[in-house]
C-alpha cells in the first residue's frame, strides 16, 4: 500500500476550490493532467487528460493536476476562477505567471508550492543573464545560483504566499537535481 502524504492550502477569497500537494511515488488516479512541456501554454477548463502545456484556468468543477519535481507549481485563485501553472525558469521568462494573472480576473491569491529554492538552485551565469537580471543571481559558496522566488515576486503585483520547503532540501519531495525519482502532484479540486 502507499501512502502519500501531502499538504493542503485553502483559498481565503474562494471557498470552492482546494489545493493539495502529494509527494511521492503518489500518482494521480482521475482528473485531468497535462504531459508539460516547459513554456507558456494554458488550456481553459480541458476535458482531455494529458495534453501538452503548462498551465490550467479553470471555472467549472473538476479535479485538475500540475506535476513538478524543481519547478514552481503557483495556484492564482480568484472569486470565480482559479489556476495552476508549471512554471521553471523557462515558463518564468516566457510569462506564464502574467498570463494566468490576466485571466483571473478580480482580487487574486498567489501561494507557490515547493521548488528548488536559491539556496541549491546552481545555474550558469550566462545564461541567467539572457533571460533575467543581475540582481536574480545570488552567489552561494562561490557558485552561481538563480533566485526563482525574487524573479516570481518582480513579475508580480499581487502578494505571494511561498511554501517554505526547497525541492533540493527536502528528501520527500522529488528533484531532479537531487537525484530523487517521481513528481510532486499538485491537484486543484474546484467543487
Amino acid at each position: 500500500m502507499i501512502i502519500s502524504i501531502m499538504i493542503k492550502w485553502f483559498s481565503k477569497i474562494n471557498k470552492n476550490v482546494v489545493f493539495s500537494l502529494h509527494f511521492p511515488p503518489y500518482v494521480p488516479k482521475k482528473g485531468i493532467t497535462l504531459n508539460q512541456i516547459h513554456g507558456n501554454k494554458i488550456f481553459t477548463n480541458p476535458k482531455t487528460n494529458k495534453i501538452s502545456g503548462d498551465g490550467i484556468f479553470a471555472d467549472k468543477k473538476g479535479t485538475y493536476w500540475i506535476k513538478t519535481a524543481d519547478c514552481m507549481c503557483i495556484a492564482v485563485v480568484g472569486k470565480v476562477s482559479s489556476g495552476i501553472v508549471h512554471a521553471g525558469w523557462k515558463g518564468l521568462s516566457r510569462g506564464i505567471l502574467r498570463e494566468m494573472e490576466r485571466r483571473v480576473e478580480g482580487e487574486k491569491e498567489v501561494f507557490v508550492f515547493p521548488f528548488a529554492k536559491s539556496c541549491c538552485y546552481e545555474f550558469g551565469e550566462s545564461l541567467a543573464l539572457k533571460h533575467f537580471k543581475q540582481k536574480h543571481i545570488k552567489n552561494v559558496k562561490g557558485k552561481k545560483h538563480l533566485d526563482m522566488k525574487q524573479i516570481l515576486q518582480d513579475q508580480t503585483e499581487n502578494n505571494v504566499k511561498f511554501h517554505a520547503d526547497c525541492t533540493i532540501c527536502n528528501e520527500r519531495l522529488a528533484s531532479k537535481r537531487a537525484g530523487r525519482q517521481g513528481f510532486n502532484w499538485i491537484k486543484m479540486e474546484i467543487s
